[in-house]
Parts: structure tokens; C-alpha cells; sequence
């Protein structure tokens, strides 16, 4: 689906928690999630960490689909700068 989309000119960005997954089908933007079955989100963190995981996560999604890629590129919340998110595959 991701895919279908960015072929009709919309930038698509992917949270996966196993981002291997898409960036191996070759999708341009995969952002790094948490879990897969809290993909934005870690349940043992309290309430207000977790909402800021969440709000990072969504945070580099938007970044994401605002950075221009030439291939598969993973961002990951994690990384203390914006430039240290993006890393071409």
C-alpha cells in the first residue's frame, strides 16, 4: 500500500517495529518503531514517558516525510540529532 502511494507522488513513512521488513521491499521511508504489538508506544513505560516516546516517534515520522530520499532510508527516533536519524540503506 505504502508503496502505491509514493508511485502516485505521496510520501509515505512506515513505523515498524522489524524495519527490515519494508526497507527489504524497498520502502523509501521506514521509520524505527518499538514493539510490534506497540509499535508507537511501550505500555511499561508510565504514562507521560510513554506519551513522549509516542510523540517522538510521530515527530520523526513527520521529519521523515519532509526529508528527500534517493532509496530505502530508515529514521530512528532514537537518535540524539536529526542528522544521526537518517541512515540510507
Amino acid at each position: 500500500m505504502s508503496k502505491e502511494l509514493a508511485r502516485a507522488g505521496i510520501n509515505v513513512a512506515v513505523v515498524s517495529a522489524i524495519p527490515m521488513i519494508p526497507l527489504s521491499v524497498e520502502v523509501s521511508r521506514v521509520v524505527r518503531g518499538v514493539r510490534v504489538e506497540h509499535v508507537c508506544g511501550d505500555p511499561n513505560l508510565n504514562e507521560e514517558n510513554d506519551r513522549r516516546l509516542m510523540r517522538r516517534i510521530v515527530e520523526t515520522a513527520l521529519q521523515a516525510l519532509q526529508t528527500e530520499v534517493a532509496g530505502p532510508t530508515l529514521f530512528d527516533p532514537d537518535a540524539s540529532s536529526a542528522e544521526e536519524g537518517i541512515h540510507a540503506s
